[in-house]
């Protein structure tokens, strides 16, 4: 059961506050299909607004073969290893960030409209990840082996 928690929980809350976010947001029931790809702030929502499923069955199959075995093997190193694992995690987001910008960016918006883009890009994968690992620490906390130890005896 808990293997089975930790890979729906994590996506499930992190796609959760994102959910709340987007939908109650201003602009929610004014997102159309056409403000995708546009590099702003709508065009993210709206991206998001419809494509909400396939994008979590992503996060599951990437939390699912990704992060767990990463997350698995991490707690079982030193705080030197946590911290690399940790900053190995840290780079990609700032790469995934920087390629997924490029890929949005209109050349005739200026530099400017890149570096924004990058930064909330990058913001939006960092706040991600830092729920979804705290949600995986507090699964693997003490205290719940102490709780399953005292059901058994």
């Amino acid at each position: 059961m808990k293997k089975l928690l930790k890979v729906v929980l994590p996506p499930f809350i992190g796609f959760g506050l994102y959910f709340i976010c987007v939908r109650y947001s201003s602009v929610y029931f004014d997102l159309n299909i056409g403000q995708i790809g546009t590099g702003t702030l709508n065009g993210f929502m709206a991206f998001y607004k419809y494509s909400l499923p396939l994008l979590f069955v992503v996060a599951l199959l990437t939390q699912l073969l990704i992060i767990n075995p990463i997350w698995n093997a991490a707690i079982k190193k030193s705080k030197a290893g946590k911290m690399w694992t940790v900053s190995l995690i840290f780079f990609v987001c700032l790469l995934l960030a920087g390629a997924i910008s490029y890929v949005i960016w209109d050349h005739s918006t200026g530099t400017q409209h890149l570096i924004l883009s990058f930064l909330f890009m990058a913001g939006v994968q960092i706040f991600y990840w830092l729920i979804d690992f705290g949600v995986l620490s507090i699964l693997d906390r003490d205290i719940f082996r102490a709780r399953s130890a005292s059901k058994k005896n």
